[in-house]
């Protein structure tokens, strides 16, 4: 908690809360990767015979002779192509090869993070991508961050590729350079794959809390990190089918909302990450199957320790009724956390003005019908358990940032009930909360 105060404080003219800039991208096939790679060389193959009216070629190195003609063939991209399909009339699946390639950018471009599989970049117009790598790890090619390149940005198979060719043009920038670099990436706004390039996208997060027996605390959060049905994660998606939203996508499972996200394959990080839940290449049809299993979701979530990402005093509980059992006592002791289901909106920036619909979230109506959603997951769960977990729901938040305050006020609300001894209104919280925030819709 002192790190995400802190983190906010940092980030107070933005939110401090990023998207996760390596989204959970379903891996191209080797197959794929492979049959891309030999097409590509010889397109630019091609291009030095078209150049040059079918010379010998003469080189030590056919990489480099590649990366060197690449410059050539995207400066006459057009009338090569056109020749290559005469002289080599595709197939279907070449069609669709040499159409990713037609829409394809070369230009420089400044790599702004990198994980194995997965990389940001950032084109001079300050544009970011969410890209994937071919057949070497970004982390074996690149061992610092900003620097600047000069690569090809391709969309391939429903998303953002480059083209494995890098030529680095700076390693060093000024302190200027990097702190203009670091505000590119601005919340929820990194790039996918689009057709047209019109899609906004948000983030928000389904939040609630869990109590249990302090014994059972461990097995609890097995359940809640990693069990959670998905029928239940398409009835979430569901509350939201009538809706001008391009598509919905929710994480399968809860994370706990205590347990920011700060490390990204082994490499620390300093800002405060959340996952975000694109599922492109992960069936997804608009919206009827967007769901990130947790398979996938935690390859990228770093489950600190309980005692790392819990209060102390709740990680107390939790020991102390071990050894109350252990010494053959009855435990009364109880444990909680906070938990939240990540997801995204997509929208069309022509539809922006149907956002006056998300006024029904803040509903008492809308809190109900969450709830009892909630409240039935929870019912269905403790019958295959030999103890009970009881759900608090929180809100649906629309800003990242805007969790934690759903949190405040909970313990706010919890203070009052305590001063009061009126505990049994505790479930009653998501429905019958006195004042809701004011959503907000935009930064």
């Amino acid at each position: 908690m002192k790190e995400y105060r802190e983190a906010k404080k940092r980030g107070k003219n933005g939110s401090s809360v990023k998207f996760s800039t390596f989204s959970p991208l379903k891996a191209l096939s080797s197959d794929d990767t492979k049959y891309f790679m030999y097409y590509y060389d010889k397109i630019l193959l091609f291009s030095y015979h078209y150049r040059t009216n079918g010379e010998l070629i003469v080189a030590d190195d056919l990489m480099t002779f590649l990366s060197a003609e690449r410059e050539y063939f995207y400066e006459n991209k057009e009338p090569i192509l056109e020749a290559f399909i005469k002289e080599h009339p595709p197939t279907t699946e070449e069609e669709a090869l040499i159409e990713a390639i037609r829409e394809s950018q070369f230009d420089a471009f400044i790599l702004l993070e990198y994980g194995r599989n997965t990389a940001v970049i950032s084109d001079t117009s300050g544009n970011s991508y969410n890209v994937q790598a071919l057949t070497t790890p970004f982390n074996k090619i690149f061992s610092k961050k900003p620097l600047m390149m000069y690569t090809a940005l391709i969309p391939y198979k429903n998303r953002y590729i480059l083209d494995g060719r890098y030529a680095v043009i700076q390693e060093k920038m000024t302190k200027e350079v990097k702190k203009e670099i670091a505000n590119i990436p601005t919340l929820g706004r990194e790039t996918q794959y689009q057709k047209e390039k019109s899609i906004i996208t948000f983030p928000v997060s389904i939040n609630l809390t869990v109590f249990c027996d302090a014994v059972h605390f461990e097995k609890m959060e097995n359940i809640i990190l990693k069990n959670i049905p998905h029928n239940f994660t398409q009835k979430m998606l569901n509350q939201f089918k009538d809706t001008p939203f391009e598509r919905v996508s929710f994480t399968s499972s809860f994370i706990r909302t205590m347990d920011y996200l700060n490390d990204i394959n082994g490499d620390d990080i300093k800002e405060m990450h959340l996952l975000n839940g694109l599922s492109i290449s992960n069936d997804e049809v608009n919206g009827e199957s967007s769901i990130i299993p947790y398979e996938i979701l935690e390859k990228y979530y770093q489950q600190k320790d309980l005692n790392q990402s819990i209060s102390k005093g709740i990680y107390k509980n939790v020991q102390d009724a071990k050894e109350i059992v252990k010494e053959g006592r009855e435990n009364i002791l109880q444990a909680s956390s906070f938990y939240s289901m990540i997801g995204v909106f997509y929208i069309h920036d022509y539809d922006i003005d149907e956002f006056s619909f998300l006024e029904y979230l803040n509903s008492l109506e809308s809190r109900k019908a969450f709830s009892q959603e909630i409240e039935a997951l929870f019912e269905t769960l403790n019958a295959d358990i030999d103890f009970d977990m009881t759900p608090v729901y929180l809100d649906f938040t629309l800003e990242l940032d805007d969790i934690i305050d759903e949190i405040d006020a909970f313990r706010d609300y919890m203070r009052g009930l305590f001063v009061r001894h009126n505990f049994k209104k505790i479930i009653e919280y998501s429905q019958y909360k006195d004042r809701k925030p004011k959503l907000k819709l935009f930064s």
